[in-house]
Order: structure tokens, then C-alpha cells, then sequence
């Protein structure tokens, strides 16, 4: 019974990716501008997770993969991603302050973020759109004993993005993007936060464990020429 509630679940992940995919083919069409262009990109993200008990960007994982993007105007585009993201938390013993608690979590994820793109000047532009991620794999180490499978993380993160980049070349562009949930990446079922919430509207949307997540990284833009009238 739940392999197949999985298999569901998964099916209406591809079929959300499929139903975006030609959303977004539709609006390049309908553009007299609409261009389009697949962006591979690689990167590293610098990660921690929100409403535990440690801070600081202090896990590393690696960021890949590739992007379509459709040209809307002269300034503005819209892009779908199809990403490799490690996420997850990182906390080293500090003898010297009297802690000796090492905490370790590694989440592998589909990430599927959704961006709309506006071109600042000729160098900068700026993202920002919604991301669906799909949990594929995760290792969890509390105090170095294995912990994966002990604790449920939800198969699906839902999540918005912001960022910034840079044409360094002609085809070559730098983004810093930051990606926050909005939905819990699991409960806090068992455990108990340390975050407090000083206002009802915090305390309303904190239900959990949360990806926060920096990310850099360097992408190739390989421009796809559109069709005109006379070959339609």
C-alpha cells in the first residue's frame, strides 16, 4: 500500500513537471519574441535548516543541472529548472564551549523551481518564482550514530526562490540564489525547537523543519533559434 501511494505521489510529480513544461511552451509561442534557450548549470550549495537548534551555513552540497528558458520580452523571460540540489544541516563539536553534539543531514533532491527573470541593465538581472522538490534520498547522523529512516522528512518540499546574477561572458553567467520552504521539510514530531516565535503570524507559518539554502553557481546559455511563420 505504500509503494503505491509513493508511485501516486510520484506520477503527479512528472505529471505537474509535464503540464509546466507545456505551460511554458505555450507563452514562448504566443511571444513574437519568444526565443528559447537551455541553460546546463553547476554549482555548490551552502545549506542549514530553519527551527532546529543550530545556525549557520555550515553543510555543503552540490547543485546541477539544466534549464529551459523562454524569452518573453527583451528584458524579461520565464524558466523551468531541472535540478540535482543537496540540502540539509551540518553541526561540529565545539569541546572548547562544552558542546559535543555533531549532527550531520544530507537530503538529495529533484528540485524544480520556476523563475521569472528580469534583465536590470546589460550585466544584472534578477529571479524570482515558486520551486517544487522531490525528495529522492536522505542520510541523517546524530552524534555518529545513523539515524536515516528514524524520522520521517516529507516526500515533497514546496519553496520560493530569489536571486541575483551576472554575464561574465557573452554566454557564461553567475547567479546567487537564495531558496527558503514555505512547507515543512518534516515535523517537529518528536523533537522540539529552540526558535521562538514572537508574533502569532510566525508562529502560524513555523510548523517544522525548513531548507534555507544559498546557492552559486555558473551556467552556459545555448541559444535555440524560433521557427518562423513561413515553417509553420
Amino acid at each position: 500500500m505504500k509503494a503505491s501511494l509513493r508511485l501516486f505521489k510520484i506520477w503527479k510529480l512528472f505529471f505537474l513537471i509535464f503540464f509546466l513544461g507545456q505551460a511554458q511552451v505555450a507563452i514562448a509561442q504566443q511571444t513574437t519574441e519568444g526565443v528559447f534557450s537551455l541553460k546546463p548549470s553547476l554549482g555548490i550549495n551552502a545549506c542549514q535548516i530553519h527551527g532546529d537548534s543550530y545556525s549557520g551555513f555550515h553543510k555543503a552540497g552540490i547543485f546541477g543541472g539544466i534549464a529551459v528558458n523562454a524569452r518573453l520580452k527583451p528584458k524579461a523571460s520565464i524558466e523551468l529548472g531541472f535540478y540535482f540540489s543537496q540540502k540539509g544541516a551540518r553541526h561540529n563539536p565545539k569541546p572548547d564551549k562544552g558542546d559535543y553534539n555533531f549532527y550531520f543531514l544530507n537530503l538529495n533532491y529533484l528540485d524544480l523551481p520556476l523563475s521569472f527573470n528580469y534583465q536590470l541593465n546589460k550585466d544584472y538581472f534578477i529571479s524570482l518564482g515558486p520551486s517544487l522538490a522531490y525528495l529522492i534520498s536522505y542520510y541523517e547522523e546524530i552524534n555518529y550514530t545513523n539515524y536515516t529512516g528514524s524520522y520521517h522528512f516529507n516526500t515533497f518540499e514546496y519553496g520560493v526562490n530569489f536571486g541575483l546574477g551576472k554575464k561574465i561572458k557573452e554566454k557564461y553567467f553567475f547567479e546567487v540564489r537564495t531558496s527558503n520552504s514555505i512547507s515543512p521539510i518534516r515535523g517537529y514530531g518528536g523533537f522540539t525547537s529552540n526558535v521562538f516565535y514572537p508574533n502569532p503570524v510566525a508562529q502560524f507559518f513555523n510548523k517544522g523543519f525548513y531548507n534555507n539554502i544559498l546557492t552559486f553557481f555558473i551556467s552556459y546559455k545555448f541559444n535555440l533559434k524560433k521557427q518562423t511563420s513561413e515553417h509553420q
